[in-house]
């Protein structure tokens, strides 16, 4: 048994017995959590599982990008092909990476024309967001498509109060730098929040040694973003306000094949979401509408040249646009101190375009479209103090494969008198076909018009305690969960993508939290994930059997802050980047360590080691993951 697996086994024996809660050290709790049910909610009347990593914890902790969020989340595991920029997909409790919806402000950032419909997390930057939420399990009666594993949902700060800001900039020893600045407030019924983020990184190559021979060529690969953010508000009324979000991206990235150098590589994105919505608060707050609209365009476009290194590029010149336009309408209705009522409809409409020239193949074009409509509504009743339960059902009308039922019901107890809270849910999930999946061209893996959609069942049980004036508090929770009618491309043709497979998983999440004097936290938690296919009794690959995670913070005088974090990743499955047989990487241990200094209240020095053992691996199988790297840099604020 190693270490990990030692402590692990000892904090497991020490938390009762199972739901996941609030991940956050004390004092950064959350006084709402919004994802679950669509509108705010006390944390203590929540039924699924969730964390919430607020903005102060990921400036405290210096995570620059979502995916940094998301890797030390409970259940959840990130895959990030080499350095910054490289693609980075997320597994959220054994679920597929397109399993997943993910939102910025409400508006869903899945991009309708990649091959599976999944998001790429390498892009989101985490500047001036005030929380990112992670929701656990089976969410469709909420969301409708892709809320099979969970919904993760980055959120922006409203603006409020005088106008105030605040810039950063850090360079690192690998030359990496990474810059923001924002400016927010209100000025009578108006507020205000714009952002500016941007990343270079001149990336070393996420080739592998072992593919390249002694003396062999080795490049750099480049990548640049550049996002802008905006978050207006205007109080129409006492009781009506008006809200638009923006966001857009722009990023270049030079990236290589599997195992080989690709020189002349180039992959530009372009990314655009917008959300316009009015909300509203009537008869004394019993009635809360809101209704939105939300526009998304992503283009992507990958240049490859020949080159020594690569004599026939595959895709030499490859243009992709994916669109969505979105409106809902949802309501929360307060009909009794016991029972509320949370309903709406929401309308999504994609599309997806793309045309490629190929050294083997001569210019293909595609296209596709799809419309969905969906109706919901869930009831949150509160019989008798300290128990709420949660039921609700949803209808989705799709234009192409027709209608899908989704349901949940979700139950919790805190015994206050002990801070013991029990928590189980139960509920159903649907995945619609990419467009891709639909429409995409053969004459290998070609869309498939009478695909049918991916189907979850899922369940958790749990239970959380919190000790000494929660000075101490612990959880687990056990999750299970089954996938039917997997869209794969199918032997033995492999001419069209079908729905041909099975999966489960299952496993454990549990965490202790230990904040017992004002200048120290410590946190732990560990996942364990068993995720197979069923059909052929094979483990699903990407999938860590394992992951450790402790972080502690320190605070020896009011102005200082040091952080140190260990994430431990072991046994997992990949195909082999050589031969495409079943592998098992080897595990790693990333440390990493965090300092800052308040100079003067409006001034901060920072700094931070990443990968400080400098750990060789790869992650997923074929690609370098980063080496170590120190970043120093300095933060002002008005």
């Amino acid at each position: 048994m190693t270490p990990f697996r030692r402590i692990a086994l000892f904090f497991s024996l020490l938390a009762p017995s199972a739901a996941l809660a609030q991940t956050e050290p004390a004092g950064m709790m959350p006084t709402t959590v919004v994802t679950a049910d669509r509108f705010p909610t006390d944390p203590d009347k929540v039924t699924s599982s969730y964390t919430v990593v607020m903005q102060e914890e990921m400036q405290r902790r210096q995570l620059r990008t979502a995916g940094e969020v998301l890797k030390t989340v409970p259940g959840v595991s990130v895959q990030q092909s080499g350095g910054p920029g490289g693609q980075t997909s997320v597994f959220v409790r054994g679920s597929n990476s397109n399993q997943v919806l993910v939102l910025v402000d409400g508006i869903t950032v899945n991009d309708p024309s990649s091959p599976n419909g999944a998001p790429d997390f390498a892009h989101l930057l985490t500047e001036n967001l005030d929380r990112i939420e992670v929701v656990r399990g089976p969410m469709s009666t909420m969301y409708g498509s892709q809320a099979i594993g969970g919904v993760i949902n980055l959120v922006t700060k409203a603006g409020k109060g005088p106008m105030n800001g605040a810039a950063f900039t850090e360079l690192g020893t690998r030359l990496q730098s990474n810059s923001g600045a924002y400016v927010r407030g209100s000025e009578g019924k108006f507020n205000y929040n714009l952002t500016f983020a941007g990343t270079f990184s001149p990336n070393d190559t996420p080739v592998p040694a072992r593919f390249t021979p002694n003396g062999g060529f080795v490049d750099i690969d480049p990548y640049r973003n550049i996002t802008l953010a905006a978050r207006l508000g205007y109080e129409i009324s006492d009781n009506t306000q008006f809200n638009f979000f923006a966001r857009y991206i722009d990023t270049k990235l030079n990236y290589d094949q599997v195992g080989q150098e690709d020189p002349m590589a180039n992959g530009y994105t372009s990314q655009f979401y917008t959300r316009g919505e009015i909300e509203g608060s009537y008869f004394d707050g019993r009635w809360k509408p809101v209704v939105g609209i939300n526009y998304t365009t992503i283009t992507r476009h990958d240049l490859d040249y020949a080159s020594p290194q690569n004599l026939l590029p595959n895709n030499l010149d490859s243009w992709f646009n994916g669109r969505r336009l979105q409106a809902d309408f949802k309501n929360l209705i307060t009909l009794s101190e016991q029972v509320e009522f949370v309903g709406g409809v929401d309308y999504d409409r994609q599309w997806a375009y793309s045309n490629t020239i190929g050294s083997f193949t001569p210019f293909t074009q595609a296209w596709g479209t799809m419309a969905q409509t969906g109706l919901y509504g869930q009831l949150r009743l509160n019989p008798f103090e300290g128990f709420n339960l949660n039921v609700g059902g949803r209808i989705d009308m799709n234009d192409t494969f027709g209608n899908v039922g989704t349901w949940r019901a979700g139950a919790s107890y805190l015994w206050a008198p002990t801070d013991t809270k029990i928590k189980a849910s139960y509920g159903t999930a649907f995945k619609a076909p990419s467009l891709f999946e639909l429409y995409g061209p053969g004459p290998f893996c070609g869309g498939n018009i009478n695909l049918k959609p991916e189907y979850s069942r899922g369940y958790e049980v749990g239970v959380e305690q919190g000790l000494f004036d929660r000075k101490v508090k612990a959880g687990i929770t056990y999750f299970f969960n089954t996938y039917q009618n997997l869209i794969q491309c199918a032997p033995p043709t492999f001419t069209l993508m079908q729905n041909v497979a099975n999966a489960q998983s299952e496993g454990f999440e549990t965490f202790i939290q230990i904040s017992p004097v004002k200048w120290f936290d410590l946190y732990f938690d560990y996942t364990q994930t068993i995720a197979r296919n069923v059909d052929g009794n094979a483990p699903l690959v990407r999938r860590p059997g394992d992951i450790f995670n402790i972080r502690a913070q320190f605070r020896p005088w009011e102005n200082t802050l040091f952080g140190i974090g260990v994430l431990q990743v072991n046994s997992r499955y990949d195909n082999s980047a050589t031969t495409g047989t079943l592998v098992i990487p080897s595990p790693y241990t990333l440390v990493r360590i965090t300092a800052q200094w308040d100079v003067i209240p409006s001034v901060q020095l920072f700094a931070r080691a990443e990968n400080v053992l400098n750990q060789v691996y790869e992650e997923p199988e074929g690609f370098q993951a980063p080496y170590f790297q120190a970043f120093f840099g300095v933060k002002a604020r008005f």
